[in-house]
């Protein structure tokens, strides 16, 4: 229905609001000339709320009383900037039941936030919200690992039976097949070696380090430090003689479909087997009437400086690495650089000891051939025998001190392969039969025999240092 158009009210509503909009005439003034024309009883109706008549005395204004909410209806908010109403006499404003949680917002309203001491509003439940699902768990493979490397470590005891070897690879992945070949074949070149040395190996204790590279549900690759001892008896005797070896290993272990972890890959550089094909035998003795001079050379006694052997010495077995008895927590000498990775630190090494242990005044050298030489055309050494194992042997063999007759610790020995130097070491002492142990960097080696790991074609070249 259509609302009449009354222009009418509209003047009498403009009227009123222009009175309104004008100062309060005091009780002496005269009527506004906008309402002279109007009749009193008119008049009253056009005044402003509030306003009084022209003489009218004033009075005191009554407080407007604020609306009540309806029984059951929750008191509303105050906007912002005005005071929340206040509630009628005898009344209490509504609050929660004791353990009633708050109201959610609604879908699309901001949350309010708690009042003091109260908890907040619970969040919106996750079940519309993707989550992301959690990631499995890693397993933990060090003790797995530790249990390959300690059954190793057994299996080069004289007298140990246990299960064969291939249960601890997956031998369905060719590089696992390579990483099981080389572990048999380093054990029957120990095996043959000890039968032809005529010891036992007695004990056999390891240890090492894991850095966790990569881990998955099915796959985990890790680098492996270890630190192993072995010791070995001769026949007769009660003592011991101890020595130590240490290798890096990256090792890849696979979970098989029972549920058992098994090596699908390992490289390392083995001081114990790497390239060897078979130890040298012993020559028969013989008579120191028939051992000749056949690659002995004499040891001059002078010397352009003095030579501590003992410092040496003592600086090889500081610093000698991973290899079971070294010092320095099993570390290199961090003062210099670690040729490992560009070709070996064998000759490094051994320059340090003669240097920085045994005081001469020389260059740190980075291959085994520079370094023979220059011990040899500087006067600093001398060399006392060059062969095969055969041949050193026979000359140790035909002398009452047998290698002490020509050797001692602080000398260096440097290895030859198919015409080449290739690794050098520092003689550091003998064993309880006088047969000469070494230490070396690369495959870190602590008091080793020195031919153990190397073949029957291996040349040595023993160095005799001039005091």
């Amino acid at each position: 229905m259509k609302r009449r158009y009354r222009p009418y009210l509209h003047a009498v509503v403009l009227t009123a609001i222009l009175i309104g909009a004008q100062p309060r005439p005091a009780a002496s003034q005269p009527v506004p000339a906008a309402l002279a024309a109007v009749p009193p009883a008119s008049q009253a109706r056009l005044r402003a709320p509030g306003q009084r008549s022209p003489g009218q005395p004033s009075r005191p204004a009554e407080p407007r009383p604020s609306p009540s909410p309806d029984p059951g209806q929750p008191i509303r908010a105050a906007e912002p900037g005005q005071s929340p109403p206040a509630a009628e006499p005898g009344q209490s404003r509504r609050t929660r039941e004791p353990g009633q949680p708050p109201r959610a917002p609604e879908p699309g309203q901001p949350s309010r936030a708690a009042e003091p001491g109260q908890s907040p509003a619970p969040a919106p439940s996750s079940e519309s919200q993707p989550v992301d699902p959690p990631e499995p768990e890693k397993p933990d493979l060090t003790p797995r690992l530790r249990e390959i490397y300690e059954r190793r470590a057994r299996r080069f005891l004289t007298d140990w039976e246990g299960p064969p070897l291939e249960e601890d690879f997956l031998l369905e992945r060719k590089t696992a097949q390579w990483a099981l070949l080389h572990e048999e074949g380093k054990y029957r070149y120990v095996k043959a070696w000890a039968e032809a040395r005529g010891v036992r190996f007695v004990e056999a204790r390891t240890r090492i380090w894991v850095k966790e590279l990569k881990v998955t549900e099915d796959r985990a690759r890790f680098y492996v430090a270890q630190t192993l001892q072995l010791g070995y008896q001769y026949p007769g005797e009660e003592a011991v003689n101890r020595f130590g070896v240490g290798s890096r290993h990256i090792v890849e272990l696979h979970r098989t479909a029972d549920g058992r972890w098994l090596i699908g890959l390992e490289w390392y550089s083995d001081p114990l087997g790497d390239e060897t094909e078979a130890p040298a035998e012993l020559p028969a003795r013989r008579s120191s009437g028939n051992r000749g001079n056949s690659g002995l050379h004499a040891v001059t006694a002078l010397a352009a400086q003095r030579y501590d052997r003992r410092g040496a010495v003592e600086y090889a077995d500081t610093y000698c690495g991973l290899a079971a008895g070294c010092g320095n927590d099993h570390k290199y000498n961090p003062k210099f650089r670690n040729y490992m990775g560009e070709g070996g630190d064998c000759a490094n090494f051994v320059s340090q000891a003669l240097r920085y242990g045994g005081k001469l005044q020389m260059p740190l050298f980075t291959r085994a051939d520079a370094l023979i030489g220059h011990l040899r055309y500087a006067g600093k050494g001398d060399l006392a025998v060059r062969g095969d194992f055969g041949t050193v042997w026979r000359i140790a063999a035909g002398r009452p001190e047998g290698f002490r007759s020509f050797l001692k610790p602080g000398d260096v020995l440097g290895y030859e392969e198919k015409g080449k130097m290739t690794h050098v070491a520092l003689i550091t002492g003998f064993d309880s039969r006088g047969y000469p142990v070494a230490n070396s960097h690369t495959a870190d080696r602590y008091r080793v025999p020195f031919d153990l790991g190397w073949d029957r074609k291996t040349i040595y070249w023993f160095v005799a240092m001039r005091d």
